[in-house]
């Protein structure tokens, strides 16, 4: 039977690392490659969870494959905008019903606590290296995307959150970033689907 990962993010920045992590387990599989097809796909937002992701689903990517394929798919969000609200945006329940029943086979949900710009903020190094700050620089900011446009200004930059990130996500370290518990726990059930076991 035929694989296919399908990985939906909230924007290019997101599209951008999580394929860095699917390259770097792919260099950690005793294959040195997936026998799983991988599709990466933009919903725009938190709010295309909702129907984006399953629109693209059922329209963009079902019909690329055979009937018999097995659809992982694996929605990697952020957590900052249900942290503090009372009434979160999307009931993840239902979204991984409906795309359930849409055939897929299995849901993965990756949650970068808060945001994916905390998970960046640990490799700082790779970062400064990148920005041409050196290591003194001084972080501001109450949260990973305000420390990361504090750094950017410093650099006169601007980080925009969900655009492509012109280079800066080629510099990370995605070993050094998964090797953080809290990081580690969310994205170990997108290794394993890839076939990279080893990282408990």
């Amino acid at each position: 039977m035929n694989k296919c990962l399908v990985l939906f993010a909230e924007g290019d920045t997101e599209i951008e690392f999580y394929k860095k992590v699917t390259a770097n387990a792919r260099m950690q599989h005793p294959a040195g490659k997936f026998d799983i097809n991988i599709e990466f796909r933009n919903v725009g937002g938190i709010g295309g969870f909702k129907n984006i992701a399953l629109r693209k689903f059922k329209k963009e990517i079902k019909p690329k494959y055979k009937a018999d394929c097995k659809f992982i798919i694996v929605l990697c969000s952020d957590t900052d905008v249900f942290d503090f609200s009372s009434k979160p945006p999307i009931n993840w329940d239902e979204v991984k019903k409906e795309l359930l029943n849409s055939g897929a086979a299995q849901i993965i949900h990756v949650q970068a606590r808060h945001s994916i710009e905390d998970w960046f903020l640990y490799d700082m190094e790779g970062i400064l290296k990148f920005l041409r700050l050196g290591k003194s620089a001084k972080v501001s900011g109450n949260n990973g995307y305000a420390k990361l446009q504090s750094l950017y200004k410093k650099a006169h930059k601007v980080y925009y959150k969900g655009i492509r990130s012109n280079g800066m996500i080629e510099r990370l370290d995605i070993e050094r970033i998964a090797a953080e518990p809290g990081v580690r726990d969310q994205l170990n059930p997108l290794y394993q689907a890839l076939g990279i076991s080893d990282r408990l």
